[in-house]
C-alpha cells in the first residue's frame, strides 16, 4: 500500500499526542492508588468512555467484520445479549468492590474464601487475560500484514513494544484520557469508512444489507433445525450461542480486571454505575457500527471481487478495502482509529495487569512493606514483564493461526486453558452462604481437565479432517469415532488418584492432596472423553467430522451449582454484608481485632 505524505503525517500526529499525554501525567507525584486508579476521583462519562475503548479493541473490528464476511451476522447476535447484561451485572458484583475499597475483584474472595482461593482465581484470570492481550496484538499484526505488507511478527514487537513503554510512562490517569483522545479518532475512522462504502455499493446501505441477506449471510442458521440442537459438529448453536453470551457478561463484571479498574477510579459505586450505563450505551452503538461495516463490506466485495479473500479470509476484507479504495488522508485516519484501538486496550490491559500482579502477588507473598514509591516501581516493572508475555503469546498465536488455518473467532480457543473456576468462585460467593474454598478447588482442577480434553477433540478432529480433504484414501483417525478405551483410561485414572483424599484420616496430607487434584484434571478429562465418544459414536457415519470452535457443555458449572447445594453454611463472618441477601449489614472483618466495615461504606 503506498500512503502519501499526509496518511502518515495523521498517524505520526496521533502518535505525538498519545505520548504528550502520558508526559503530561507522568509529572504527578504517584501512589499506587494514583498511579493504578487515577486517585479514586475520575469523571464517570470519561471512565464509561475509556471502558468502551478498553473493550472494543482490533480483536472486536477484525473479528466482526472477518466473521460477517465469511458466515454472517448469527454470532453476533447472541453477542448483544451481553451488552444489555452489564448493567445488572455491575449491580450484582462491583458495588461489594467499591463497599471493601478493593484495588482488584480478587480481595473480594479472600473475606468469602480464604487467601489460597483468592490466589487460583487471580491467577487464572491474570493468564486469561495476557491471552486476551496477545489476541489483540494477533488481530493487530493481521491488520498491519493485509494494510502494509508487514510480517505479523514485526507488527507485534512494534505495537506491543510501544504500548508497554506509553503506559509504563503514563499510568492509570494516562490512559484513561488518552482513551477518551482515541475514542472520538474511532469515530472518525468509522465514519470515513463508512461513507465511502456507501458511495461505491449500488443502492447504498439498503442496497448493501438486500446484497448480504440474499446471498445467505443474514442470519440464515436460525431458519435451521440443526441451529437449535446440542451437536458438536454444527459450527453455531442458539443455546449455547446466548448461554456464552450471558456468561461473558457475567464473568466481565465479576473478575475483568480492566473494565473493573476503571470503575473503581471513580469517586463512588454510584458514580460507578453512572459510568457503566454510558460505557453499555456507547457498546451498544459501537457494536451496531461494526454489524453494518460487515455488511457493507460484504456487498462491496460481492460487486467488486477480490481473489485474496477467498477461503475465508475474511479477516483481512476491511483492510483489503482500506488497501485499495481509501484517497488519501483518510487511509492514515483509518489507521490512527485502528492504533487507538489497540493502543487503548493494550494500555488499559498493561496497567490492570500491573495492578493484578502488585496487590495478588508481589505485597502478599514478596514484600509487604512497600513504600508508594516501590509501589510504583515496581508496577512499572510488572507492565513490563506482562508486555513481554503478551508479546510471546501472540507470536504463538500467530503460528497457529497459520497451521491450522483459523480465523481470529477460532484462533484463540486452543489457550484458554484456565479460568473455568473464576466465575463459579464469584457466583457461588455473591449467591450463597454454602459458599466454600474447597468446591472452588475441584472446580478449577476438574475444569482444567476438561478444558484440555476439548481442546484436544478440537485440534486433533481438525488436523485429522484436513487430513483427509486432501486425501480421502486417509482413515478418518480422531475425526471419526473415539474408542470407549479413551474415556476409561483417564476415568481410572482419576478415580486412583482421587481415592486416598476420599479416606477421612488421609484428607489433611499435602501429597493426598496433591493426588486429589490431579485426579480431578483426570476427571475433567475423562468426562469430555465421554461426551467426545458419546457425539462421535451417534454423528460419525458418511464422512468424518471435526468439533466446533464454539461447541462445549457446560457440564461441570451446573453440576458445581448442584453440588453446592449440599454442602454446609460457613460462618458468619465469611458471608455478612458480602451476598446479595445480606447485602445491608455491616462486613465482619477478616482480622479479628480490626473493626467491621459499615454497611455503605465506601460509597
Amino acid at each position: 500500500m503506498q500512503v502519501a505524505w499526509l496518511d502518515y503525517l495523521i498517524i505520526i500526529f496521533y502518535f505525538l499526542v498519545v505520548f504528550l499525554i502520558g508526559a503530561y501525567f507522568a509529572r504527578d507525584k504517584k501512589s499506587s492508588e494514583n498511579y493504578l486508579l487515577g486517585g479514586r476521583n475520575m469523571g464517570f462519562i470519561t471512565i464509561g468512555l475509556a471502558c468502551v475503548m478498553s473493550v472494543f479493541s482490533t480483536v472486536s473490528i477484525v473479528m466482526i467484520c472477518g466473521e460477517i464476511y465469511n458466515h454472517g451476522l448469527t454470532l453476533f447476535t447472541g453477542g448483544i445479549v451481553g451488552i444489555f447484561l452489564a448493567i445488572p451485572c455491575y449491580l450484582m458484583f462491583v458495588r461489594f468492590y467499591f463497599k471493601l475499597g478493593s484495588f482488584t475483584p480478587y480481595e473480594y474472595l479472600e473475606y468469602r474464601y480464604d487467601r489460597t482461593v483468592r490466589g487460583v482465581v487471580a491467577l487464572s484470570a491474570f493468564y486469561a487475560r495476557i491471552i486476551y492481550l496477545a489476541t489483540v496484538l494477533y488481530a493487530t499484526s493481521i491488520i498491519f500484514e493485509a494494510s502494509y505488507g508487514w510480517s505479523p511478527v514485526f507488527s507485534i514487537l512494534l505495537i506491543g513494544i510501544t504500548g508497554a513503554g506509553y503506559t509504563i510512562m503514563g499510568g492509570s490517569k494516562a490512559v484513561i484520557w488518552t482513551d477518551v483522545f482515541q475514542f472520538f479518532v474511532m469515530i472518525g475512522s468509522f465514519a470515513a469508512v463508512i461513507w465511502v462504502l456507501c458511495s461505491n455499493i449500488e443502492g447504498g446501505a439498503i442496497g448493501a444489507i438486500k446484497t448480504t441477506f440474499a446471498a445467505g449471510h443474514g442470519v440464515p442458521e436460525y431458519s435451521l433445525a440443526s441451529f437449535y440442537s446440542l451437536s458438536p459438529y454444527v459450527r453455531l448453536l442458539f443455546w449455547l450461542m446466548v448461554f456464552n453470551a450471558a456468561i461473558s457478561a457475567i464473568t466481565s463484571a465479576s473478575s475483568d480486571q480492566i473494565t473493573i479498574q476503571r470503575l473503581l477510579s471513580t469517586s463512588s459505586w454510584k458514580a460507578g454505575f453512572k459510568a457503566q450505563c454510558v460505557s453499555s450505551a456507547f457498546a451498544l452503538m459501537f457494536t451496531g457500527v461494526l454489524l453494518f461495516i460487515g455488511i457493507l463490506l460484504f456487498a462491496y466485495f460481492q460487486a467488486h471481487p477480490d481473489s485474496s479473500l477467498d477461503n475465508n479470509k475474511g479477516d483481512a476484507a476491511l483492510f483489503r478495502f482500506v488497501q485499495t479504495c481509501l484517497p488519501s488522508p483518510l487511509p492514515g485516519l483509518f489507521i490512527a482509529g485502528m492504533l487507538a484501538a489497540v493502543m487503548s486496550t493494550v494500555a488499559a490491559g498493561f496497567n490492570s495487569m500491573a495492578a493484578v500482579w502488585l496487590k495478588e502477588c508481589h505485597q502478599k507473598y514478596i514484600n509487604r512493606n512497600l513504600s508508594p514509591e516501590g509501589e510504583v516501581r515496581v508496577s512499572k516493572q510488572a507492565t513490563f514483564i506482562i508486555g513481554a508475555f503478551a508479546i510471546m503469546g501472540a507470536l504463538a498465536m500467530s503460528l497457529s493461526g497459520q497451521f491450522f488455518k483459523q480465523s481470529l473467532v477460532e484462533v484463540g480457543t486452543l489457550f484458554g486453558i484456565l479460568g473455568g473456576a473464576v466465575l463459579p468462585a464469584f457466583l457461588f460467593a455473591v449467591l450463597s452462604r454454602r459458599a466454600n474454598s474447597t468446591l472452588v478447588w475441584c472446580i478449577t482442577f476438574f475444569n482444567f481437565g476438561e478444558v484440555l480434553g476439548y481442546n484436544a477433540w478440537y485440534s486433533l478432529s481438525r488436523t485429522a479432517r484436513q487430513a483427509w480433504l486432501k486425501d480421502p484414501l486417509l482413515p478418518w483417525g480422531w475425526a471419526g469415532k473415539l474408542e470407549w478405551y479413551w474415556v476409561a483410561l483417564p476415568l481410572a485414572i482419576g478415580v486412583l488418584l482421587c481415592w486416598p483424599w476420599l479416606v477421612t484420616m488421609w484428607r489433611k496430607r499435602i501429597l493426598v492432596r496433591i493426588s486429589a487434584f490431579l485426579g480431578l484434571i483426570f476427571l475433567g478429562v475423562a468426562l469430555t472423553a465421554a461426551v467426545w465418544f458419546g457425539y462421535s459414536n451417534f454423528y460419525v457415519t458418511t464422512e468424518p467430522l471435526e468439533r466446533s470452535f464454539a461447541f462445549g457443555l457446560p457440564i461441570s458449572f451446573f453440576g458445581a451449582f448442584i453440588i453446592l447445594f449440599f454442602c454446609p453454611v460457613q460462618p458468619r463472618e465469611k458471608y455478612q454484608g458480602l451476598t446479595l441477601f445480606t447485602l445491608g449489614q455491616p462486613v465482619l472483618a477478616l482480622q479479628p481485632d480490626a473493626a467491621p466495615l459499615a454497611a455503605e461504606s465506601k460509597e
